[in-house]
């Protein structure tokens, strides 16, 4: 067996061997050589001479970008004209990966080393490790350079450019500013940024030409949103060569040119609205002093009744609109979001409270124009009022209703019984009204409160504001049928009446209504919508784009003689009324006022306490109204607010006031205030 394994050994090498030196297989692997020479050499000819152009493109393409630079936002200014929202140059380091990434990790450490040596310098420190992991998470958005530091110095600026350090460039941009600070944060709003491509996307389906982009700058309150269109401006758009190092070399077109952003005036005068919030921050502080009026919030809004335009709009507690130019902190935004008193919450359009006897006067003209009670009728006040045939089981509250610290005021006719917030006459008018319903109507409260624009938005151009509530059997009725769970009794009954008399019982208003309520009194019947805007201006030109003119929503002239009587009753309240001691030594001479303090329950929280009026009589330049929330006694806690704004206005000694002479609050004693016997107001 092995012989012939042996002997065929030599046998196949030999058979190789000769195959292999056979000359015509040495030209085949020649001819197969020189094709794959002719391919290559064909695809480079290709490259060169027929797809050149191609990939010259696509090499421009690799210098050439495309730079979006925002315009500045257009500005917000007061009715005088003073800049309460504008635009200032900030100037933002950031880090480009692209231009770092094909070099080495020396040279990279050195310029991140030497860049971090400039911020330390300049008061923003960071060191070569956090550059570092910058350039790691940059890779993630190469396309898009990141942020290093924002609002940098001047002097930084010129040392990083003069520097020339690869991979990062100092670009100028325009930033919000709010020259006065907190001062009309609910009526301005913040600025926020686009959280991602799809909410872009979104925004930019609405309006192809909005370009908006993940991290656009947008208006996300006030009148930064309602007006977002008007104040974002147009960008510049224009595409620039740069080179290795990412550095602009030239600009090669500028596609699109940058346009300001519309300017809007408002009605706003920035001296009332922060007299009008020093006043209301001062008087919160004091009512706070005592356990058991914690006052942790309040409103004050003033607008002019012949036009519907708005003079001051406070809500209190507040924000820093400029805390949101470059993002808040996590810590700051947890505090804000958290705090149970909401200061993001506009009171004076959104906030819902009970008027208390703030809404008497609705009641009086009701009862003096239909004939339940003339205007000389006196009604004996003994301190607390019992409903007719009466039985405990079927009254909502009781049989029994009493004023305030149960104070007995003997006679009162309707103007007395204004003066001197007499509940039990309103009681009366809330039981006659009811029971003599097929004379007056079942809902002639409700009604004539609609008539003066409760139950409604008021229409201001600011965002969710709220209607407010009027109830009644029909409302009652509709509560039942969509919540029976909630609301179990679909009927109405003359306690309900009675509550609603002297604003209570599930009756709800903004503050903004309650004023353009005395607005309607002052005017005699003509109501105007609110307007806080005056007009939208082209940036550049000036020239008004969009004029917001004084737009009357009723017109219903008032009773002559009804209305003279209520207004007689409203001027006595801070002559010698419930708000005299707030206005003990007010120069009534100069600016009479006509007003009505309001006292108003809330389920297992202390009293608020509202003032609502409108002077000088009789030509009024001013409707108000003021609500502190948990503070007690309207003549108490919120006729002060308003007897200090007034002052300021007519320029009484603003130490009396707690208000400095550019209208901050400055550190005052409040008045020695002990409410006259009187009822809920």
């Amino acid at each position: 067996m092995i012989g012939p394994w042996v002997r065929s050994g030599p046998l196949l090498s030999s058979d190789r061997s000769k195959r292999w030196n056979d000359p015509t297989r040495f030209d085949l692997l020649a001819a197969l050589v020189a094709v794959a020479f002719l391919l290559l050499a064909a695809r480079l000819a290709y490259l060169q001479l027929l797809g050149g152009h191609g990939y010259r493109e696509i090499a421009t393409g690799n210098r050439v970008r495309v730079i979006e630079t925002p315009a500045p936002r257009g500005r917000i200014l007061d009715v005088e004209g003073r800049v309460l929202a504008g635009t200032r140059t900030s100037f933002t380091v950031t880090l480009d990966w692209e231009a770092l990434a094909d070099r080495s990790s020396s040279d990279r450490r050195s310029v991140f080393v030497a860049v971090a040596d400039e911020l330390t310098l300049a008061g923003r420190p960071i060191d070569r490790q956090s550059l570092e992991r910058l350039f790691e998470r940059a890779r993630r958005q190469a396309l898009e350079p990141l942020t290093v530091a924002e609002d940098v110095s001047v002097e930084l600026w010129i040392a990083l450019t003069e520097r020339d350090l690869p991979g990062f460039d100092v670009i100028a941009r325009p930033v919000r500013t709010y020259p006065y600070g907190p001062s009309a944060a609910h009526v301005l709003g913040y600025l926020g940024t686009v959280g991602d491509d799809e909410e872009a996307l979104e925004l930019n389906r609405i309006d192809p030409a909005d370009r908006y982009r993940a991290g656009s700058e947008i208006g996300r309150a006030g009148l930064e949103r309602i007006f977002e269109r008007q104040l974002r401006g147009v960008p510049e758009i224009r595409q620039v060569e740069v080179d290795s190092g990412n550095r602009i070399v030239r600009t090669i077109e500028v596609t699109q040119a940058a346009r300001p952003g519309n300017d809007v005036h408002l009605t706003l005068d920035v001296d009332l609205q922060r007299a009008a919030e020093a006043s209301l921050r001062s008087q919160l502080a004091i009512t706070s002093e005592d356990p058991d009026t914690p006052a942790p919030a309040g409103s004050f809004v003033a607008i002019d009744p012949g036009d519907g335009a708005v003079w001051a709009l406070a809500s209190f507690p507040g924000f820093d609109p400029s805390d949101f130019v470059f993002g808040l902190e996590e810590r700051a935004a947890q505090e804000l979001l958290s705090d149970p008193d909401d200061p993001f919450l506009n009171r004076v359009t959104t906030g819902l409270y009970p008027a208390g006897s703030t809404f008497k006067p609705i009641p009086a003209y009701a009862a003096l124009t239909a004939g339940a009670r003339g205007q000389y009728e006196i009604w004996d006040d003994r301190g607390s009022y019992r409903l007719s045939g009466c039985r405990a089981a079927a009254a909502t509250k009781g049989c029994v209703f009493r004023n305030a610290r149960g104070a007995v005021l003997g006679p009162v006719d309707v103007r007395s019984a204004l003066a001197r917030s007499s509940d039990t006459y309103f009681y009366s008018l809330g039981e006659r009204f009811w029971v003599d319903r097929e004379r007056f109507g079942p809902e002639i409260i409700q009604e004539t409160a609609a008539a003066f624009g409760l139950g409604e938005p008021a229409g201001i151009e600011l965002p969710a504001e709220a209607s407010g509530r009027i109830p009644g059997p029909g409302q009652r009725r509709a509560d039942h049928d969509r919540y029976p769970d909630a609301f179990p009794d679909p009927r109405w009954y003359t306690g309900d009446n009675v509550n609603l008399a002297i604003g209570q019982g599930g009756l709800l208003v903004t503050p903004l209504q309650l004023a353009n309520l005395y607005a309607t009194l002052a005017t005699g019947g003509v109501r105007y919508q609110p307007r806080i805007v005056e007009r939208v201006a082209d940036g550049v030109t000036g020239a008004t784009i969009l004029a917001f003119r004084p737009r009357v929503v009723a017109e219903e002239p008032l009773d002559a003689e009804a209305l003279g009587a209520i207004v007689d009753g409203l001027l006595d309240v801070p002559v010698s009324g419930t708000a005299a001691d707030a206005f003990e030594g007010f120069p009534h001479d100069r600016f009479s006022l006509a007003a009505k303090t309001g006292t108003a329950e809330t389920s297992g929280q202390a009293d608020n306490a509202l003032l609502a009026g409108f002077g000088p009589w009789p030509h009024p330049r001013y409707a108000f109204a003021v609500v502190l929330e948990e503070a007690g006694f309207g003549g108490v806690a919120a006729a002060p607010v308003a007897r200090h704004f007034f002052e300021w206005v007519l320029g009484v000694d603003s130490a009396v006031a707690g208000i400095g002479a550019d209208g901050s609050a400055i550190a005052a004693a409040a008045p020695a205030v002990v409410g006259r016997g009187g009822g809920r107001g």
